[in-house]
């Protein structure tokens, strides 16, 4: 058995395939279970349940804070109130708001002025975000800079690589944004029936086996210890805190279609049957 369950559809602000397209790819990559796990919203999810060519696991990708850190959760096997509509709205509308700030910032670094019709334009939501910034700049602008992203060895992932190195936290083009506490989170998952892993941890915590317990002590239910993002080592590292803890492991690509050209569906990093995997996130979604 084949799974991925990270995957983003174009109900994330900065995916672009649709559900269906997603579901085509993977049943040609023999992927038995899926689940679109969209940026705080979950119609991507619905969608792609009511299709009944592959199984699917309903599944939702929510920014937190963390301490002084943005993190991602995911939420499996939950229904959808209202609340979590409203996580949604306000977070493309935080996207909205620091907008222009990150336009002007990036403006001043290159000395250049971008076409905002243009920016517009990329988008799939009313306003727009990094993301077709970020575009419109590659596309346009000449600068010593941006040569590594534009035809370097940072060329094969640009969109995420340039947001890593130069907008995440601490970085001179970041801009912050009114995201809620993980606590609050992980609460809401609950609540909606879900079990809540951790996406990605190489990404945001690093090796930091402090910050994860600390996680694990406000009731995480897993990892995502296999992910397009991870190396042999850190597959290591992270399956033995998920064995010491009993918690879940997942296996997701973070699949994002032409935004990061360089993950496909079911790049997982896990090769093995993944029945056992799968098994074990069911019965924990069971629990709630």
């Amino acid at each position: 058995m084949k799974i991925d369950l990270h995957i983003h559809s174009n109900y994330s602000f900065d995916s672009t395939s649709q559900v269906n397209q997603i579901i085509d790819l993977a049943i040609e990559n023999k992927i038995d279970t899926i689940a679109i796990c969209d940026h705080n919203e979950y119609l991507g999810s619905l969608e792609a349940m009511k299709d009944n060519r592959i199984e699917v696991i309903s599944g939702i990708e929510i920014d937190c804070f963390f301490e002084d850190t943005i993190i991602h959760l995911l939420g499996y096997g939950l229904s959808f109130d209202d609340k979590i509509q409203e996580l949604g709205i306000h977070y493309k509308n935080e996207l909205n708001r620091i907008s222009y700030e990150r336009l002007q910032k990036i403006e001043d670094r290159y000395s250049c002025k971008l076409n905002l019709e243009k920016i517009k334009s990329y988008s799939n939501f009313n306003g727009f975000s990094n993301v077709e910034i970020e575009k419109v700049l590659l596309e346009d602008i000449k600068h010593p800079e941006l040569e590594i992203y534009q035809t370097g060895i940072k060329s094969n992932n640009p969109i995420a690589n340039y947001y890593w190195d130069n907008l995440s936290i601490g970085k001179w083009g970041y801009v912050e944004m009114n995201l809620p506490n993980y606590k609050d989170i992980i609460d809401l998952i609950h609540k909606n029936h879900g079990v809540v892993i951790l996406a990605h941890p190489k990404v945001n915590l690093g090796h930091d086996k402090n910050k994860i317990i600390k996680l694990i002590d406000n009731n995480l239910d897993g990892i995502e210890v296999y992910t397009s993002y991870h190396d042999g080592k850190d597959n290591i590292f992270f399956n033995e805190i998920v064995e010491k803890y009993d918690l879940i492991k997942t296996c997701g690509s973070d699949f994002h279609g032409e935004t990061k050209p360089n993950i496909m569906i079911g790049q997982t990093g896990y090769d093995n049957d993944c029945t056992d995997v799968l098994n074990k996130l069911k019965l924990r979604i069971k629990r709630y």
